[in-house]
């Protein structure tokens, strides 16, 4: 959906990307090896324009073929902006002075999502190890790090709660969370940090600190993927 005020144009297309230990992506080299749902996946169209205020539903449909490998398949959709064709005008490199040349960048802002395709039977597990609370800023901050393991064939894709367990047995204390933290296959390991909002008074020498890797949108009685402890 186009939320700005003037007609824009956009893009979209496959991209291959992968996942590096600490989260983050780059681009897969062009003679890199791996399994892309790109090969699988067509869709349209690839080129709108929208008014402001409105949608453009983008439609993807699958084509396995028979012989098609167990596993898992991924590559990116990416959204891209256009720029406005008198945006990029010759007419505006010149300086009005003539006396010089003028570089105007206009950024091309994009998201990409991941498009996943499963085939077979797939499975996997997720083991938090290494956890520790580190301080920050003298002491004034507080972020949580451990090592997220990841083993089988396939990606895993969670949310993560932080919660302090008082050793006098009052009520725990939710202190951090994050959503949507994922390890994408072939990745085995991922390693993570979350900040934490330490209440005023709370000294977390007391207690313990639980850390729960849920499924999307579940809670801990119905969708726990992995938990450990740690303790300051």
């Amino acid at each position: 959906m186009n939320q700005g005020d003037e007609t824009g144009e956009y893009r979209i297309n496959f991209i291959r990307q992968k996942m590096t230990e600490n989260g983050q992506f780059e681009a897969v080299k062009a003679d890199e090896e791996g399994m892309y749902s790109d090969t699988l996946v067509r869709y349209s169209p690839r080129q709108v324009s929208l008014p402001p205020g409105q949608a453009q539903v983008i439609r993807l449909m699958l084509r396995k073929p028979r012989n098609l490998l167990e596993g898992e398949y991924r590559s990116h959709m990416l959204f891209q902006t256009l720029p406005k064709p008198e945006s990029s005008s010759l007419g505006k490199v010149t300086n009005s002075d003539g006396e010089g040349i003028r570089v105007e960048i206009t950024p091309l802002v994009g998201i990409s999502i991941p498009v996943i395709v499963r085939h077979g039977n797939l499975s996997s597990e997720v083991a938090l190890h290494n956890a520790r609370i580190v301080t920050t800023n003298a002491g004034s901050t507080f972020q949580l790090e451990l090592d997220m393991h990841r083993s089988g064939n396939q990606s895993v894709y969670g949310d993560f709660r932080a919660i302090f367990i008082p050793n006098d047995g009052t009520e725990p204390k939710t202190l951090g969370l994050v959503n949507g933290i994922a390890v994408y296959t072939p990745n085995t390991l991922r390693r993570f940090s979350l900040p934490l909002r330490i209440p005023q008074g709370l000294e977390i020498e007391n207690g313990k600190v639980r850390i729960l890797y849920l499924e999307n949108g579940k809670d801990e009685k119905t969708g726990l993927i992995a938990e450990t402890f740690v303790s300051q």
